[in-house]
């Protein structure tokens, strides 16, 4: 009888042990699956036309970026993006130098073409159109609906040339010529555009070169950089207005995004694209025909009349009082997208954060007698130098 308890014990025991060693998982996740998120910007359509979010200067670890493709598609879509092009430097392939030595032991010799050997040959030094295919493969991997540029960026003398991006290519590696002027031109017979880079990079000034004014009298630049990372350009955009050419705003990122921007309380450097729809024909379209605005760390530069247009499908106004006896009248302003306006009349400052609504109280003038519109400066736009544009509001769109 004893031994038969001591065995249902020791039973009981096995049992209870085995249960409470199956309640115990071998591998536990305490926030569970957490799918990755994208910072949506919300932006209006302005005259009939979306506005897309790009960025036309990154860099990835083939050149001296230390991103690869895939993950330059994965950050941009992340940050909000709807199309980039990658722009490898067409003379440098540090990165891709640096692979093979990892790689040495399983290659002839370890060794990368570097530019010299290059342009002694007269071949690109790397297969760039490869880089492309691996943004591509990415893009079909993930289903992101983001649009990836075929481009590359050209250097030569820093302080006679600087850097320019070549964009809309159909095959990288058949544009390069020592001859800087001959390339551009190889990149139009492909049917690219040329971009400017950083115009004051190891320059001091945004001035032209001799060498930069051929290369503009000869037709073969189509924008500049108003903005590169979070630097600035004020006398682009009136180089830009004057001379027909398109302004973009790129991070020329080589490192993180989130690293240089994520504690600044801003989106990453963008170009705001005007455009029909999210196809390379319409993009293209809409950088030939000049409707893009520069963003930058908060600000917004461009062309005076495409800035207004974009401040009035922004906000909207809306007259809620008025009041005779007093002689003046209260409008309701409504910031529908997701950058911050600071708008300002006199000393005051209202500043109209996404989505969210001030009141504003204006009288009449003194000396007409008739009502204050409400008309601002707007101290978070560019246009023409460094000056801040002045825009009245329109009335109940």
């Amino acid at each position: 009888m004893k031994k038969s308890i001591i065995f249902l014990l020791f039973a009981s025991l096995c049992i209870f042990n085995v249960d409470a060693q199956k309640k115990i998982p071998h591998t536990y996740r305490p926030m569970g699956v957490q799918p990755s998120h994208r910072t949506e910007i919300i932006l209006p359509q302005v005259n009939g036309y979306n506005v897309y979010k790009g960025d036309f200067h990154i860099h990835t670890s083939y050149s001296d970026g230390r991103v690869n493709p895939k993950g330059r598609v994965t950050e941009a879509w992340l940050d909000g993006l709807d199309v980039i092009a990658i722009t490898d430097h067409y003379e440098g392939t540090s990165g891709l130098k640096g692979a093979l030595k990892v790689a040495a032991p399983q290659s002839a010799d370890g060794k990368a073409m570097g530019y010299k050997s290059a342009k002694e040959l007269g071949v690109a030094p790397a297969d760039f159109n490869a880089i492309h295919k691996e943004a591509e493969w990415q893009l079909k991997r993930s289903g992101y609906p983001l649009l990836v540029i075929k481009g590359c960026e050209m250097a030569r003398e820093p302080k006679e040339y600087g850097h320019f991006n070549c964009l809309f290519l159909k095959d990288i590696n058949s544009v390069y010529d020592p001859d800087i002027a001959e390339a551009f031109k190889k990149v139009k017979k492909q049917g690219g555009i040329v971009i400017h880079n950083h115009p004051s990079y190891r320059r001091g000034t945004t001035d032209k070169s001799e060498s930069h004014k051929k290369l503009y009298d000869a037709g073969l630049i189509d924008g500049v950089e108003v903005a590169n990372g979070v630097n600035f350009y004020p006398h682009m955009i009136r180089r830009c207005v004057e001379e027909k050419l398109t302004m973009f705003g790129n991070t020329d990122e080589h490192g993180l995004t989130s690293a240089r921007f994520g504690s600044l309380n801003c989106f990453r450097t963008m170009t705001l694209i005007f455009a029909k729809n999210l196809t390379e024909k319409a993009i293209k379209d809409a950088i030939l025909k000049h409707r893009t605005l520069a963003y930058v760390c908060g600000y917004v530069a461009g062309e005076e009349k495409l800035l207004c247009d974009f401040l009035n499908a922004s906000v909207e106004c809306r007259k809620v009082k008025e009041d005779a006896k007093k002689g003046n009248r209260t409008f309701m302003l409504t910031n529908m997208s997701s950058i911050t306006y600071r708008l300002r009349r006199g000393k005051t400052v209202y500043e109209l954060e996404p989505f969210k609504s001030v009141m504003v109280t204006l009288g009449k003038d003194k000396k007409t007698g008739e009502y204050i519109p409400p008309r601002f400066r707007v101290d978070n736009m560019w246009h023409m130098d460094f000056k801040n544009p002045t825009f009245e509001l329109e009335l109940d769109k």
